[in-house]
């Protein structure tokens, strides 16, 4: 069984300022459209997730796995809303951030059509492991989020406080439902892959339409910020390896220290909650 934290759903309260600036990060567009990218793909994204583990909820057994199920739900629900607002804002700046979730959007209906639900909760598991990598790295990184939109911060932290909190559900529900390491690990590269492919599309899709290209400044900011010294893909690609390994499970990878006492180090956004 999991050793992963208490999985809390939190009802959060965050204000987008109108006068948000349109590329809120340090004003690079290369970084600020990725996480315009992802959040695009949040919503719909966090639905299929649920779904995918919904279809094996009845057959858990498991009465504290029943409970962390009904947390990853919760979570993955509030997630999806507070990313829709965010879009939106993003919208009335002038980014076609519908169109992005459109896309996305077909992708994981094609997902549901054509995969079986073994393949999908791959999927899930996988990107979960995804999520929960990336929110280490923000977590790591406090210093780095002080260069984002302050609503977004607050809105990131929050988020990879419960990503972390519910990264093994999916994979507990996968073990114990499909159990094969092959079709795991099959999935996760190709999961891998097609995320990290697409966010880059979707992130040129959001400057050419917004007709905003880098300079080659920003270029090398970009660079350091994903492949520098304590760069994104540069910490993250270890533990994105680490999953490959024959019997991993995502505990194997303790994160509990960086939650663990976050409304301390983080009061302003403990505050936000309803």
């Amino acid at each position: 069984m999991s050793e992963a934290a208490s999985i809390t759903v939190r009802r959060m309260n965050f204000e987008i300022r109108p006068d948000m600036e349109k590329y809120w990060f340090g004003g690079n567009p290369l970084i600020s459209a990725f996480f315009f990218a992802m959040s695009a793909t949040f919503p719909d994204g966090e639905r299929f997730f649920i779904d995918t583990v919904r279809h094996y909820q009845p057959g858990i057994d498991d009465p504290e796995l029943k409970q962390r199920i009904r947390g990853f739900i919760g979570q993955e629900a509030h997630h999806g809303k507070a990313h829709e607002d965010f879009n939106q804002a993003l919208e009335d700046l002038g980014f076609p951030m519908g169109e992005v979730t459109e896309r996305s959007k077909w992708l994981l209906n094609n997902a549901r059509q054509r995969l079986s639900p073994k393949r999908q909760l791959a999927i899930t598991v996988a990107l979960e492991h995804v999520t929960a990598t990336l929110a280490e790295h923000a977590l790591r990184h406090p210093e780095i989020m002080a260069q984002m939109d302050p609503t977004f911060r607050d809105m990131l932290i929050w988020h990879a406080v419960e990503e972390i909190e519910h990264k093994s559900v999916a994979f507990d529900v996968f073990r114990q439902q499909v159990g094969s390491e092959w079709l795991r690990r099959r999935v996760l590269l190709l999961s891998l892959i097609l995320f990290f492919v697409r966010m880059m599309g979707f992130q040129r899709f959001l400057m050419r339409a917004d007709k905003r290209r880098a300079s080659l400044r920003e270029w090398w900011q970009a660079m350091r910020f994903f492949w520098g010294k304590g760069g994104l893909m540069r910490e993250s690609l270890p533990h994105f390896l680490k999953a490959f390994r024959r019997g991993f499970h995502p505990d194997d990878i303790d994160q509990r220290p960086l939650i663990a006492d976050w409304q301390q180090h983080y009061p302003e956004v403990a505050a936000l909650q309803r």
